[in-house]
């Protein structure tokens, strides 16, 4: 199965969105819990502060003793509760009197023991008026016969929701400029996977592997064929040099005028009726191969190409055309008149390819399998050569057809829609 290739853009998006968003979750998850953290504090400070405050103010005492005084405490109390926001103040005193800016006042609690044992002023986190809070504890303390004596316990109460809801506030600018932040990073990894597709010309980089692969193989095929077409045609000017060396004038010009011809014959039509270079540099090369070789290497003069179909890659034809004949000379190397014939034509809606050789055929139950990868009767490490000859065959919609070449050998002929889009071939 394929696997599906992330385009470098949606790579590089995700890279600097993902970078971004943790970046800017985890520095407002720490500012938040910073700023949480100073908020606490500074709440825990200002209801400590707040309660002994109260607890000084002679109006407090005066009514711890004198229940009466409550008229003048109170309107007090709510104006110190309004300016610091908190949640409630209340005084309770040992006598059991109590006041409240929250509704009903309530008696002494089990958190007022420090305050009313040992006169001491603190900060508690418990259930409060309106959940939990944190409350300031200070002693009411009152002067007599010479001592001092702690008669009750002022509780200033914040209540942990309005400080949750003040830190939102605060936060809220910190989250404002992190979205901004966001957007600003999104737009940056846009323009830069957009400059990087303008380098390499909207090419991702697999494309751009494949490409570089093919040109290499390419330039490998290219390379062998001129190597041999080299190496055939030093052997022929030695073949003239002997015979020049030896005297043998006539025969020389006889061997100059054969080989000319079956040159010009096979040139006519690689160079006027197939109009592709690519093609062309791999049917001359197959020509030298063929002549090292001692092969009688033939393309039939009914071959005409106008040009390689729109929808096809060149490198896959150039597959398909090379591993057929290469496997034809295989065919045909152990026969005393090795022959191999190659056709290919555009003249009908289908690209016709066929190859024919005089080998000794191919049993017909090796026919199902001899496009499988591996399958081969040479030996290990072959059978790829085919394989990938139907791979390019089927990826353009095309078939291929093996019959037997009377009286000996095999004929394979390739049937390529010339308007085709990709789909899977068939034997």
């Amino acid at each position: 199965m394929k696997r599906k290739t992330v385009p470098l853009r949606t790579k590089i998006f995700t890279l600097v969105f993902c970078l971004l968003f943790f970046i800017v979750a985890g520095m407002s998850a720490v500012f938040y819990w910073i700023q949480a953290k100073e908020t606490a504090d500074q709440v825990h400070q200002l209801s400590l502060q707040t309660a002994q405050t109260i607890s000084f103010m002679p109006e407090t005492s005066a009514f711890l003793t004198d229940e009466r005084k409550s008229d003048t405490l109170l309107p007090v109390l709510e104006h110190i509760q309004e300016r610091t926001a908190a949640q409630s103040i209340s005084i309770a005193g040992r006598n059991g009197t109590a006041l409240s800016t929250f509704q009903k006042a309530q008696p002494l609690h089990e958190s007022d023991s420090r305050s009313l044992i040992y006169g001491g002023s603190y900060t508690v986190e418990e259930k409060g008026t309106d959940g939990e809070a944190i409350i300031g504890k200070a002693p009411i303390v009152q002067a007599a016969d010479g001592h001092s004596e702690v008669i009750g316990t002022v509780s200033v109460e914040f209540s942990k929701k309005s400080i949750a809801a003040q830190i939102a506030s605060q936060t809220g600018n910190i989250l404002l400029a992190a979205a901004l932040a966001l957007l600003v990073g999104i737009a940056g990894g846009l323009w830069l996977t957009r400059s990087i597709l303008s380098d390499t010309l909207g090419f991702e980089p697999v494309k751009i592997a494949s490409l570089y692969k093919k040109t290499i193989d390419e330039i490998r095929l290219y390379s062998d064929e001129l190597r041999a077409q080299t190496h055939e045609f030093m052997n022929k000017l030695y073949v003239l040099s002997g015979l020049l060396q030896l005297g043998r004038h006539e025969a020389a010009l006889d061997f100059i005028q054969r080989e000319a011809d079956s040159v010009s014959l096979q040139q006519h039509i690689v160079f006027k009726q197939i109009k592709d270079d690519l093609i062309q540099a791999v049917l001359l090369g197959k020509t030298a191969k063929a002549s090292e070789k001692k092969i009688s290497f033939t393309i039939e003069q009914e071959s005409v190409l106008s040009g390689i179909p729109s929808h096809m890659d060149g490198h896959a034809l150039l597959t398909i055309i090379s591993n057929l004949i290469d496997n034809a000379f295989e065919a045909v190397r152990q026969k005393e008149s090795p022959r191999v014939s190659f056709l290919i034509t555009d003249a009908s809606p289908t690209l016709i390819i066929e190859v024919t050789d005089n080998g000794h055929g191919i049993d017909e139950q090796m026919v199902s399998s001899l496009f499988e990868k591996g399958a081969s009767t040479k030996g290990e490490n072959r059978g790829f050569g085919l394989h990938n000859v139907k791979e390019a065959v089927d990826a353009y919609g095309g078939f291929i057809e093996v019959l037997p070449n009377d009286p000996s050998g095999t004929i394979f002929t390739i049937y390529i829609p010339k308007n085709a889009v990709k789909g899977d071939g068939h034997l």
